[in-house]
């Protein structure tokens, strides 16, 4: 949450002419509900059963740059999925710059208090460094974070996908 998904994901993707999904984006349009109000009406563990579930869908994709929502890389069973399929990156973000970029305005239900921020983050973090690679991304342009990727991933993929 605040880390820059939704700003550095497209602009990889366009970088490496893939397509870009915004996992919080997708699920919304396949419910019909904003994530505020699935949390609302259905509770957390439902939208977490949605997200799994869009992530065993990219099996179906073809190449694309995927924003998970911050909860998503906390669960085993998404890690191990995502491992299987595809690559990981971690956009590591000073918490206090975090806490500039998300007003408290009800469209992020985890959002609720600084007390509360602080604590998820706390927790994620250690299932966040089990990413694939992890990125700083607090001082840095968005277009240098994307070189910076880019770069970790052509030189540590032996593949010609990149």
């Amino acid at each position: 949450m605040g880390a820059g998904k939704s700003t550095i994901g497209p602009l990889l993707a366009r970088q490496l002419s893939w397509d870009f999904i915004d996992m919080d984006q997708a699920i919304e349009r396949s419910e019909g509900q904003s994530i505020a109000q699935i949390f609302l009406e259905r509770g957390e563990s439902y939208f977490r059963h949605l997200e799994t579930k869009a992530i065993q869908h990219l099996r179906t994709k073809g190449s694309c740059v995927v924003a998970l929502g911050g909860g998503a890389f906390i669960h085993k069973t998404n890690r191990l999925l995502i491992q299987d399929i595809g690559y990981s990156v971690f956009l590591d973000c000073a918490l206090r710059v975090i806490l500039e970029r998300c007003p408290n305005d009800g469209t992020r239900p985890l959002l609720q208090s600084f007390e509360r921020v602080e604590a998820l983050y706390a927790a994620r973090l250690p299932y966040y460094h089990m990413s694939d690679f992890r990125v700083d991304v607090t001082n840095q342009t968005p277009e240098r974070i994307v070189e910076v990727i880019l770069a970790h991933l052509r030189a540590g993929r032996s593949d010609d996908a990149y």
